[in-house]
């Protein structure tokens, strides 16, 4: 591999969060691809859904060489859900931002895209989120009691939008980029997450780093 385009949400960004803010990790240029030579496009955004991929590398993906590789890291923000109208009305029906059956089509598509440039392709897996710290995030002036419910059901879908897009990996013959049992099987776990619960601290992206550059070679 000489080139590697990234095309994901806020984690393959490099988003962290320190309780007021958030910012960029600061080694998050790949400084292990990088040091082997390794030409690196980034295409990420913060909010990003498979909807969202697949227009960007509409824009941004062209013909490709087979030493180049695209990675792609959704997921997160399609199982999402719009919390304010979960603690507003939290009995009535909510869907997450994408639907299953839709990431499900998103992702093959994306994958054929990449393929059909000529790119070989790589799928991260979903980075665990902590139920707790996510809990008191999204709750922030909201009914933290009304979401409470939900949060419990989110993990579990979570899981299952984690599943989904490594059964595409594997039906489509891409390199998993597996950063969910990286994380689960450390054991400094809660150190490796921001006070959000769901973005990576400094020390989370090093991990994820290292996890990448070994399921690159």
């Amino acid at each position: 591999m000489k080139k590697l385009i990234l095309f994901g949400d806020s984690i393959m960004k490099g988003v962290t969060f320190n309780g007021s803010g958030y910012h960029l990790c600061p080694d998050h240029d790949l400084p292990q691809l990088a040091a082997r030579g390794i030409e690196i496009e980034n295409h990420t955004k913060m909010g990003a859904t498979i909807g969202d991929g697949l227009r960007a590398m509409d824009k941004y993906l062209t013909g490709c060489d087979s030493q180049t590789t695209v990675l792609l890291g959704y997921g997160g923000n399609d199982c999402d859900y719009d919390w304010q109208a979960i603690s507003d009305a939290p009995s009535a029906d909510h869907s997450p931002k994408t639907a299953p059956d839709a990431y499900i089509e998103g992702m093959r598509r994306a994958i054929r895209k990449a393929q059909d440039a000529g790119a070989m392709v790589a799928v991260a897996s979903l980075v665990p989120l902590d139920a707790d710290r996510y809990l008191q995030f999204i709750s922030k002036n909201r009914d933290g009691k009304n979401i409470l419910s939900w949060l419990a059901h989110l993990y579990r879908w979570q899981e299952y939008y984690n599943a989904l897009t490594v059964q595409m990996a594997r039906a489509f013959g891409c390199r998993l980029v597996d950063l969910r049992t990286a994380f689960l099987q450390s054991r400094n776990f809660l150190d490796l997450l921001c006070p959000d619960g769901i973005h990576p601290t400094d020390s989370g992206y090093a991990l994820a780093h290292k996890t990448l550059s070994a399921a690159m070679y």
